[in-house]
């Protein structure tokens, strides 16, 4: 079986573009910037007691600056929680590209999005201990995300069972527990904890595969 191996590391800062590509790279790395120092900041004073003031104090930078990119601190927390499920979707995107079996585009679906979890750590626990103070649209945006993952992961499921990999029964409704269960991760692993984002992620996996049949 294949399983493309992606490296699970420490959120680093992003690096600063170079080259023709500087005006849209400069923004793109200033919004992640502001974002990992956003998604730091929820977590260690909650999102409520947060400010802009202590945001821009964080990034040696002004509130005008903060507002060049983002409306305000509402469009920052929707930006947080958005971004773990885009790049899983992102990431299922690429997958199906590859000439991999069912059963294989399955497992390594399953692998990168956990691995996302756990690169995404802090910012996936902003998302489940603010996601009452997201705008309504803003939270069901991401709830139809989280939907449409879902969704996918049950096709990729079904295709399992079509080409005779998957026999249980209803096994494409386990989906939306396989959505749980990587959910959980958060939970799981701790960065500097016992247990490596390897072997968190080998775990939620395994987990994950077990629920359709699959040892």
């Amino acid at each position: 079986m294949i399983n493309p191996v992606v490296a699970i590391a420490k959120r680093q800062p992003a690096s600063p573009p170079t080259g023709r590509e500087i005006k849209p790279g400069v923004v793109a790395f200033k919004r992640a910037r502001i974002l990992e120092e956003a998604s730091a900041l929820f977590c260690e004073r909650g999102y409520e007691a947060a400010t802009l003031e202590m945001l821009a104090d964080r990034l040696s930078a002004t509130k005008p600056f903060l507002y060049t990119y983002f409306k305000g601190k509402s469009a920052i927390l929707s930006a947080i929680c958005e971004i773990g499920v885009q790049e899983s979707l992102a990431a299922l995107d690429r997958i199906a590209e590859t000439e991999l079996n069912s059963l294989d585009l399955l497992v390594a679906s399953l692998r990168e999005a956990a691995e996302i979890i756990v690169a995404r750590h802090e910012d996936l626990l902003v998302y489940q201990r603010e996601m009452m103070n997201l705008e309504r649209t803003d939270a069901q945006r991401i709830l139809r995300l989280r939907h449409e993952f879902d969704l996918r992961i049950g096709r990729l499921i079904e295709d399992c069972v079509r080409d005779g990999y998957v026999t249980a029964a209803d096994a494409a409704s386990m989906s939306i527990w396989i959505g749980g269960l990587l959910s959980w991760i958060t939970y799981c692993f701790r960065p500097g904890g016992k247990r490596s984002g390897k072997e968190v992620v080998d775990q939620a996996v395994t987990a994950c595969l077990r629920l359709i049949g699959i040892n």
